[in-house]
């Protein structure tokens, strides 16, 4: 589970030849500013407003993150929190399930590893060691939430009236009003494991999530993982021989996988009802998405990688339908910014490659193909933004494949493509809720 710029930094930190050999100072350098990344503004995202913009960011060889705010109108910066600030001189500490977290996420710097804003722009949500904080904008007031240790995954409900995250391998909701914490599923454990992805999502499919929260903040989806039959595997860490071993599922290649089911349980507690889908020939759930428009939607895999099927699943019922199935004689990739409901509900966008190269159309209600958005042909790189007035879709594409682009297509009336940059480069944008583009 180490990090190979960790381990090259503890052997360099560990004793020094004198004189140095050549090269030697290159690596130092290279392994304590991971690969010269420290000090670069990462996970920019703008205000609901589009007034700032908050990001994380380190010191040039100090690899841990601290949270800022850019104004946009004054163009300054300022610091808002450091990890020194919250912890007041304790040290980080980190469960093994989020070690293993940020290792599936190639993640090696410490402090804030992430954050989220409430939809109204008010509120931060940071985690840290194992607990939460909620930062209020305008007067910085820190405020640690009453949780018990060990929180995973944490997530803003979508309005913002509520906290959910993972502790104990069960799902919790805390109520930021009554400041109290609800135990959402019961039962879980390490063989059994609620609302957590399983090591092939996060590793091979890019799901990091094991939960998804409805849009209107009434009912989760919680995946069920049970790692019966699975192996373990023991896992040391060379920097540190006096720990034990950490013990692992890991399925290897041939042999038994974790289980996963999914479940729908109502924000203020009740009975789950269980998604209903054939398990056994898609053991593998890629992706769930559930945004406005329309019902959850799932896609399953089989284990050999060559077909998905994309599920509309009735919450109320449990049962799921197939919308598409796409199949592939070597394997069909997954993207996780896929399937995705357009605002008005009348389809949903989904990514192809049956055409030799990934293809964005949109999909109606049934599955059936509408339009296609972006041709084969067009070098599409990745969905970025839908407009919330269904007016257009925002995405990434450039046919040189040294280059990435910002584009745009007008949905009504379909057709016009506008390229938004044009400077040589690989470009990335992120949208604020009154769709101000950051590029």
């Amino acid at each position: 589970m180490l990090n190979s710029v960790s381990l090259l930094l503890a052997m360099l930190t560990c004793g020094q030849a004198k004189p140095e050999t050549p090269g030697a100072s290159f690596l130092r350098d290279y392994a304590q500013t991971r690969g010269f990344s420290l000090g670069r503004p990462v996970k920019a995202t703008p205000t609901p407003d589009g007034k700032a913009v908050l990001f994380l960011r380190s010191g040039p060889r100090v690899a841990k993150l601290g949270l800022y705010e850019f104004d946009v109108a004054s163009g300054k910066t300022r610091e808002l929190l450091t990890p020194e600030q919250v912890l007041k001189g304790a040290e980080e500490k980190l469960t093994p399930e989020e070690k293993a977290r940020r290792e599936r996420q190639r993640i090696s710097v410490g402090g804030f590893t992430g954050f989220q804003i409430s939809d109204d722009g008010k509120l931060i949500l940071l985690s840290l060691s194992g607990r939460l904080y909620v930062v209020t904008r305008g007067n910085n007031q820190v405020r640690e939430l009453k949780t018990g240790p060990g929180v995973v995954d944490p997530k803003f409900s979508p309005d913002g009236a509520k906290v959910s995250y993972v502790r104990d391998y069960d799902v919790y909701i805390y109520d930021l009003a009554a400041e109290q914490e609800n135990q959402l599923t019961q039962g879980g454990r390490a063989l059994l494991s609620h609302g957590l992805a399983e090591f092939v999502a996060q590793e091979e499919m890019n799901r990091f999530t094991g939960y998804w929260w409805s849009p209107d903040a009434r009912q989760i989806i919680y995946q069920e993982a049970d790692a019966k039959g699975v192996e373990v595997w023991h896992v040391a860490d060379p920097i540190h021989p006096e720990q034990a071993p950490t013990p692992f599922f890991y399925p290897r290649p041939g042999k038994a996988n974790v289980s996963v089911k999914l479940g729908v349980v109502a924000v203020k507690g009740g009975a789950t009802t269980w998604l209903d889908w054939d398990r056994v020939k898609y053991p593998y759930l890629a992706t769930v998405r559930w945004t406005k428009g329309g019902p959850p939607l799932l896609v399953v895999q089989t284990r050999d990688q060559t077909e998905v099927v994309v599920l509309e699943a009735d919450v109320a019922t449990g049962k799921t339908a197939p919308l598409l199935t796409e199949r592939d004689a070597t394997w069909v990739n997954l993207r996780q910014e896929v399937p995705r409901w357009l605002p008005d509900g009348s389809g949903y966008l989904w990514v192809t490659e049956r055409d030799g190269g990934p293809q964005l159309e949109i999909r109606g209600k049934q599955g059936r193909l509408r339009q296609i958005v972006v041709p084969a042909d067009e070098g599409y790189q990745g969905l970025v933004d839908v407009d919330d007035g269904d007016k257009y879709v925002y995405y990434l594409a450039s046919r040189d494949p040294t280059q990435s682009h910002l584009h745009r297509v007008d949905l009504h009336p379909f057709g016009d493509v506008e390229k938004l940059t044009e400077a040589p480069g690989l470009h990335g944008a992120t949208f604020s809720k009154d769709h101000t583009v950051y590029v």
